[in-house]
């Protein structure tokens, strides 16, 4: 128990009571004297019952969760928010406080007697288990004068999953259907066939610009051509992170895209790196397995291959043959696919440096799209080297994908580095990574 800052001054003011009661030997001053400690007295015994047995007195009660172990599932950034009844069967005020971080109650004071609604959110960027089964509640007397801190039973349990294994999710449902294959698409990008006539932005190839357009508009005016129904991308990812959360980002962003190039039935190919080493690399010839090569990259830079999470994640109704081996077993697709990996791998063992790699391969590929997912947490050097041996070599286009950056358009840094990847002929792109993938695919 401890006392307020009204408890405190109470204090002072028994203390001036008792020097002056003392001082002027003034019966009246020792009545009230006498009182105010009666007071203080009362509140400290009435602190101290009242949190006797709290459970009996201060009630939280949730409705049950639906799902199983009564845990609730969430991705990165997804919120929880829920009811739970808070039956207060005393006087004074009670605040909740929660022992598990990102969980908090609205609202947290309750000072009425009976049921109150208390909504209880749940909300973090951070992949874990958070769980508990007491919250603390700070109990305040009616005075104000003392609280102490107690606790009453609420189990409650968040199961926050990587943000890349929702979308590993779609990928698994997308190799068990076995309909991927050539497909034409209606996308902006390098082709002959005209899509749309827009504005110009930052980081749009001159060669683009519609000169008679631009004089009748007054404004730089660009042509778009729709993408070549046989042309191919590369997907690259480049895995350097600080922390596991832009580790998932970044596999989650990467995963994304090949999933729409996957479902659109577009070949492309995948190339995952570290900066020093080519961690994952596949050919443009068969979208199923760089589909197959794409998700065993992202679970893998996330440490995630082998987790039971994501087995639970893996959909009931896909194919039998996919789901003979749970995905990764043997007999399943991506253990087929295994064998491919190795084989297109082993071209690559005595050259592993990626920026090589990727040069190597854009030029003797019909890539035509290189897609570069990137925290850019290395040098932009070495990038914006391989875009310029890219669009100079194959005239195609290059792109970043950037599922980490959090700064405003006004901050000098942003600024430095878009004027940066313009002037090198890089479009730029941020957001969230589904959403960015999203945008880039058809932006």
């Amino acid at each position: 128990m401890r006392a307020t800052q009204r408890g405190i001054g109470f204090f002072f003011v028994s203390l001036a009571l008792l020097f002056s009661a003392v001082l002027f030997r003034d019966f009246a001053l020792y009545s009230i004297l006498l009182v105010v400690l009666l007071v203080i007295a009362a509140e400290a015994l009435w602190v101290k019952l009242a949190t006797r047995k709290p459970e009996s007195k201060f009630i939280l009660s949730r409705p049950k969760v639906e799902q199983a172990g009564g845990k609730v599932i969430l991705y990165p950034g997804d919120e929880s928010e829920e009811k739970v009844l808070f039956t207060k069967k005393v006087g004074g005020r009670a605040e909740l406080l929660s022992r598990i971080e990102f969980l908090s109650f609205e609202p947290r004071n309750v000072v009425r007697v009976g049921r109150s609604a208390i909504g209880l959110r749940f909300s973090t960027e951070y992949a874990g288990e958070y769980s508990g089964d007491e919250v603390d509640v700070t109990v305040t007397g009616p005075l104000g004068l003392f609280s102490t801190r107690t606790a009453v039973p609420l189990s409650v349990r968040y199961v926050v999953y990587p943000r890349v294994l929702q979308v590993a999710a779609a990928t698994v449902k997308l190799l068990g259907k076995g309909e991927l294959g050539e497909a034409p698409i209606q996308m902006p990008g390098v082709g002959s066939e005209y899509y749309e006539m827009r504005a110009y932005q930052p980081g749009d190839d001159f060669r683009n610009v519609n000169w008679k357009a631009t004089a009748r508009e007054g404004e730089l005016t660009v042509v778009e051509h729709m993408r070549e129904v046989g042309s191919s991308f590369l997907v690259v990812m480049d895995a350097r992170a600080p922390g596991f959360r832009e580790t998932d980002r970044l596999a989650s962003t990467f995963l994304s895209m090949a999933n729409s190039l996957g479902a659109a039935g577009v070949s492309f190919g995948v190339l995952v790196h570290d900066g020093r080493r080519v961690m994952d690399v596949s050919s443009q010839q068969d979208p199923r397995a760089s589909l197959a090569i794409a998700l065993k990259a992202a679970v893998g830079v996330t440490k995630l291959d082998a987790s039971a999470e994501f087995l639970e994640l893996v959909p009931v109704g896909t194919s039998s043959k996919f789901a003979a081996g749970g995905g990764f077993g043997e007999g399943s697709v991506l253990s087929q696919m295994s064998e491919v990996r190795r084989a297109e791998l082993r071209s690559a063992v005595e050259k592993t440096d990626p920026w090589a790699t990727a040069s190597r391969y854009i030029r003797e590929t019909q890539t035509r799209n290189v897609i570069y997912v990137s925290g850019l947490f290395g040098e932009a050097q070495p990038l914006i080297e391989l875009a310029w041996e890219t669009r100079h070599y194959r005239d195609a286009e290059f792109e970043v994908a950037n599922p980490c950056d959090s700064r405003t358009e006004e901050s000098p840094t942003y600024r430095k580095l878009a004027k940066a990847l313009s002037a090198a002929g890089i479009r730029y792109f941020r957001g969230e990574p589904v959403d960015l993938a999203r945008t880039v695919l058809t932006g």
